[in-house]
């Protein structure tokens, strides 16, 4: 806010002034305003994802925000929280924010995505894979909204757009009278974990005839994977294809119980984390298994 108020300043009375007034009058601002100071409001926000794969790094790389809000349409993001709600959300925009070196952006998303409009979930869901394949050092979180972040958003939007239709004067004037909302996390910096493991199942049903036989492969990965890792809940990618993996391998062991309906060939269950590292390593275990075999991933 008070760096606003500096670069108004220096426009309005540069070469006629000298610098110890311009850095003086905020501070006296600051002490006469009339406006009461705010509670705090806190809100829980899911942090980008951010990881390295084959010496590439993706994400957000920091956690930390100390910095005031705006909304994308301020004239000034540098160093300022970005708040943008999903339903305003674009890739382009979230690129200028990046451009102007924000630091932070904090994208809104409703409580209930299923009252969202299709075309605005299709186009997140199209922007997401973008979002994935970005590095940046901007803090991005997501926030689920409620009624007090809402007002901080709408306030925090009409203060934005006016400042950007305002004279030199009007813009000084609302910067020292404004509502502003300082944005800060708690916690501490991201670190890298170097200790993780990741647990797999697998089950096998011997196909009668032989041990030389052709081998079925059925894998489905049971975590997923999104811009913001705890917001993941993988409906689609990939509970629904556990689901189908599980009930695949309850009927074909009470098929192969029988010998009339014991096929001819192995079938191997894996259920997996870490689908896109571990998939190639499966594929090469199928191998091993039989020189014929046939690998099914299921959708997801």
């Amino acid at each position: 806010m008070f760096e606003e108020a500096s670069e108004v300043f220096d426009n309005m009375f540069k070469g006629s002034f000298p610098l110890t007034f311009i850095v003086f009058i905020p501070a006296v601002l600051i002490l006469v305003s009339p406006l009461p100071i705010e509670a705090a409001h806190e809100f829980t926000v899911y942090r980008m994802q951010q990881y390295d794969l084959q010496g590439q790094a993706y994400g957000t790389r920091n956690a930390m925000l100390n910095t005031e809000a705006r909304t994308i349409e301020a004239d000034v993001l540098s160093r300022r929280c970005v708040l943008m709600r999903l339903a305003e959300f674009s890739f382009d925009k979230f690129q200028e924010a990046i451009r102007q070196s924000a630091g932070a952006v904090v994208i809104i998303l409703p409580q209930n995505m299923s009252m969202m409009p299709q075309d605005v979930i299709q186009q997140f869901m199209e922007i997401e894979p973008e979002l994935l394949a970005t590095e940046t050092i901007v803090p991005v979180y997501f926030a689920l909204e409620d009624d007090e972040l809402l007002s901080i958003h709408e306030q925090t939007h009409s203060a934005s757009v006016s400042q950007g239709t305002s004279s030199a004067a009007e813009v000084l004037l609302h910067t020292a009278t404004a509502n502003g909302f300082q944005m800060v996390t708690s916690g501490a910096q991201s670190k890298a974990i170097s200790d993780w493991s990741i647990t797999s199942l697998e089950g096998k049903l011997t196909g009668l005839g032989g041990e030389d036989l052709p081998t079925i492969v059925i894998v489905a990965h049971y975590d997923s994977f999104g811009v913001a890792p705890w917001l993941s809940y993988g409906a689609d990618s990939n509970g629904s294809g556990v689901a189908a993996l599980l009930e695949l391998a309850r009927l074909f062991s009470k098929l192969y119980t029988y010998k009339r309906t014991h096929a001819g060939y192995n079938i191997m269950f894996f259920c997996i984390g870490r689908w896109k590292i571990q998939l190639p390593g499966y594929k090469t275990l199928a191998r091993g298994q039989s020189g014929s075999y046939r690998f099914k991933p299921s959708p997801g």
